[in-house]
């Protein structure tokens, strides 16, 4: 019984990290403007969309990424990939600015982090105590940077739509981006 109560309690602490955004920026910088990220976000978040929630997609301005989850796991057995990796790395040290630039079909609109944490605070007021999803939660999409090798063929993408999320390596193949490596992937 006592290892039955610490397993749940590994599961829920995980849970309960992935509900809450993670906090690895320190500062804004520039707003993302290279066309090619926008092209793999294109390829990558409609389906997702789709697949779990339904109307316009409502897709967080801010980038974001999940903390507690390595991209490719514990093996870094492709030195390109972890080449990849570390810029993916790199291209996150800072959170970045979506424009509504996003080549896509579906109707979305981008959803500033300051509203998400006021959505947030006035849940966590009318619903006190610890929730994975509060009753009334908005669901909307997030987006990380994008990591790129140095020809901009290959890259590395975090994608998350409601209570799910994963880390997605692309490749350019005949003139369009498809999903070449699976990473850590989560759901609550």
């Amino acid at each position: 019984m006592f290892m039955h109560s610490n397993f749940i309690f590994v599961i829920a602490a995980t849970a309960f990290s992935f509900a809450r955004p993670a906090v690895l920026f320190t500062q804004v910088s520039d707003p993302i403007t290279d066309p090619i990220a926008y092209a793999i976000y294109a390829k990558v978040l409609p389906a997702r969309w789709a697949g779990i929630l339904k109307g316009p997609m409502l897709l967080r301005q801010e980038t974001w990424v999940p903390s507690g989850c390595s991209i490719f796991g514990v093996a870094r057995d492709d030195p390109e990939w972890v080449a990849i990796e570390d810029d993916f790395r790199r291209a996150n040290l800072r959170v970045r600015i979506l424009q509504p630039v996003l080549p896509i079909d579906i109707p979305y609109r981008l959803i500033p982090q300051a509203e998400i944490n006021a959505e947030g605070a006035r849940l966590a007021a009318k619903y006190p105590g610890i929730w994975n999803r509060r009753p009334e939660q908005t669901d909307y999409a997030s987006v990380s940077a994008v990591g790129f090798n140095p020809t901009k063929t290959k890259a590395v993408v975090h994608v998350s739509v409601g209570q799910s999320g994963a880390y997605l390596g692309m490749e350019l193949r005949d003139g369009t981006w498809v999903e070449a490596r699976g990473g850590c992937g989560w759901i609550i």
